[in-house]
């Protein structure tokens, strides 16, 4: 392996463990990852042809008649991309989509849905194209498997489409995944290298089956799941329709982080009813500055 493939995957190392002492959202260091990554891959590449740069050749996906891909390169292959738009396009779902998941589900469990999920969309494709010689690259895979378990958990999520700008609506996150497809249709029309279509379409589909059973996966050893929240103490605070709205979203989630991220939405927007001014949540009880407080 060629030094400049050994600083890549160091620097993926040095991303995933600073985001991991540093609680910061794996998606976001990813994002930076990535750009770092595709800078060796410029700078290494003869003659500006990304694809002969040894990055793209031995952390890609290498898939050839015969022989399996090295190990590692099932992780790698997300890390390495073969344009700058390529680059830009994954990075839209990475860092302007991603974190309002991944901050709802955690980094574990967001992780376990990018790398198992780009490993099963990229096995779709090598399996529809198991006679064929393809070198897979990007991170298109683990996004839209991170996209699938979005819209399964929470569909009625309203997401601003890429850009958070004054005009753009907010739009269901199962809209905003079919239009992320259909936009990296349309870019890879115009960009240089193909689309894996089977691999995305499979990504899409693991991220939306497995979602639950990744949602009940503890984050700490011997941990069990939490139970849902009880929704009584909140019904008298529900004054307004914006207020009502939010506790039916509640009442209809499915799972403890669902419920609890409608919980503290709400909390947000209700106010004291003895003062009317906001509230606070501590130590499992709600209270406001006059000194009413309600156990949860």
């Amino acid at each position: 392996m060629e030094l400049v493939s050994v600083v890549a995957i160091a620097i993926i190392l040095g991303a995933t463990a600073y985001a991991f002492l540093r609680k910061a959202l794996l998606s976001l260091v990813y994002g930076v990852a990535i750009l770092a990554v595709y800078a060796l891959e410029a700078a290494s590449a003869p003659l500006g042809f990304i694809f002969l740069s040894p990055i793209a050749r031995e952390l890609g996906l290498l898939v050839l008649p015969g022989s399996a891909p090295v190990a590692y390169s099932w992780i790698t292959f997300e890390f390495v991309h073969g344009s700058e738009t390529h680059v830009l396009l994954n990075l839209l779902g990475l860092i302007l989509i991603s974190p309002m998941f991944e901050e709802r589900i955690g980094s574990v469990r967001w992780a376990i849905l990018f790398f198992a999920g780009g490993a099963f969309g990229a096995l779709v494709f090598v399996l529809v194209h198991l006679a064929q010689g393809n070198l897979l690259v990007g991170a298109s895979a683990g996004i839209f498997a991170v996209f699938g378990a979005y819209g399964r958990l929470f569909p009625r999520d309203r997401v601003t489409l890429f850009l958070p700008l004054p005009g753009i609506p907010a739009l269901p996150v199962i809209q905003v995944v079919v239009l992320f497809l259909a936009l990296e249709m349309v870019l890879g029309v115009l960009t240089p290298f193909g689309v894996a279509w089977e691999g995305h379409v499979g990504a899409l589909l693991f991220g939306f089956v497995v979602a639950p059973a990744v949602m009940r996966l503890p984050l700490r050893k011997g941990a069990r799941s939490p139970r849902l929240h009880s929704l009584g103490a909140l019904r008298d605070l529900a004054t307004t329709p914006e207020l009502t709205e939010i506790l039916e979203e509640a009442a209809r989630a499915d799972f403890p982080e669902t419920r609890d991220a409608w919980i503290e939405k709400f909390i947000a927007a209700a106010r004291c009813p003895q003062c009317g001014d906001p509230l606070q949540r501590r130590f499992g009880r709600l209270t406001s500055r006059c000194g009413w407080h309600r156990s949860l």
